[in-house]
């Protein structure tokens, strides 16, 4: 099966994430697949995720380049086309009958190309069911919507059995890894950050793209929040386990102030690594922690979070045992389930090596 996956941007984002966790997926079941990954654009993640590729032994089967929505595309070899909230390759593909849109934004805006889809559009695929009811709300016209859940690798899963625990800082951390945005709600996190300045044993470990701005880190030392914050502006696809691995070994919590999530793959590699989390009330969060509310807070209602944050960090060790009995929901196993009867309904042969 020859599969081309579109997206617009080379990110070091969630879908650029799930992409490769397909593929690790596909490798571990044996099937016979060859994935063409194009961009439209490089956002200076591109050389990281052939990285990734090339040292998890992907390189026989992921195939990433930059390509052009208007280029010389040879659309007929492939099998499958998944197009990823990349609405200017419509007009290009509007004639075939082996494209299906996948829909993984959370910026309602940036979702309007689902009211004039081609009538050749098949299904589309989406990570959650509450994405999923979301998306039928707002398109009601739309074609079959399947949910394919994003699933998280088995390196994860292996932090939360983690037994050493050698130290890094004498403080335990509040984690966040994610775009700094309004979407993301990184005030409201900078607020929470705010009501634990004065508790010693706690610090701020902060990963996001322009955290080391000067205009972020004014904002941080006017908050009086940097002498305490460990920033980085990104991360490789690599280490992102080590920075969850970080996070478990000083008994952290991960912290999402969220507005709006497809899935929220950044929660679910927390959570299978043991760490607690700590998100707002969002359908996408709720359905992470099963409706559990000692991990969830009203947006807007900052002094839930500091009270549930202390309640967590007194009973860590039975909260970081809950997430692993969540997290298996997040295994590859439920994504393979749900990408085996999406081929099946659509009639999609799939064969195994």
């Amino acid at each position: 099966m020859d599969i081309l996956l579109i997206y617009q941007y080379c990110t070091f984002g969630g879908v650029e994430r799930v992409i490769l966790s397909r593929a690790e997926a596909f490798q571990k079941h044996r099937l016979d697949v060859k994935i063409s990954v194009g961009y439209l654009h490089d956002s200076g993640a591109l050389s990281a995720f052939k990285r990734y590729v090339h040292d998890h032994k992907l390189d026989e089967m992921v195939k990433p380049s930059l390509i052009e929505p208007h280029g010389n595309i040879k659309w007929s070899v492939f099998d499958l086309i998944l197009a990823i909230d990349t609405p200017q390759i419509l007009g290009e593909i509007k004639d075939l009958g082996n494209v299906y849109l996948e829909c993984h934004t959370p910026y309602k805006e940036n979702r309007q190309y689902l009211r004039s889809i081609p009538d050749s559009i098949k299904a589309i695929l989406v990570p959650s069911e509450s994405f999923k009811l979301l998306l039928q709300g707002e398109f009601p016209l739309l074609p079959k919507i399947y949910v394919i859940p994003n699933h998280v690798t088995q390196e994860f899963f292996e932090i939360s059995s983690l037994s050493d625990n050698e130290t890094v800082f004498p403080r335990k951390p509040l984690s966040y890894l994610g775009r700094l945005d309004k979407l993301k709600n990184i005030d409201e996190v900078l607020q929470i950050f705010e009501l634990f300045r004065d508790v010693e044993e706690i610090m701020y470990i902060l990963v996001g793209n322009g955290a080391s701005d000067k205009r972020f880190i004014m904002e941080l030392k006017k908050r009086e929040l940097l002498a305490k914050t460990l920033l980085r502006d990104k991360i490789d696809f690599n280490d992102v386990p080590s920075f969850v691995r970080l996070t478990k070994k000083h008994n952290g919590i991960y912290l999402s102030a969220s507005q709006g999530e497809s899935f929220g793959l950044s929660p679910a590699e927390f959570m299978s690594g043991g760490v607690p989390v700590i998100l707002s009330d969002i359908p996408a969060h709720r359905e992470l922690v099963n409706n559990d509310e000692r991990f969830l807070y009203k947006p807007g209602n900052i002094n839930s979070a500091k009270e549930k944050v202390f309640i967590i960090f007194r009973c860590w060790s039975d909260m970081s045992a809950i997430m692993r009995t969540y997290s298996t929901k997040f295994t590859d196993e439920v994504f393979w389930e749900a990408w085996l009867l999406f081929l099946k309904e659509q009639g999609i042969k799939a064969q195994f090596l």
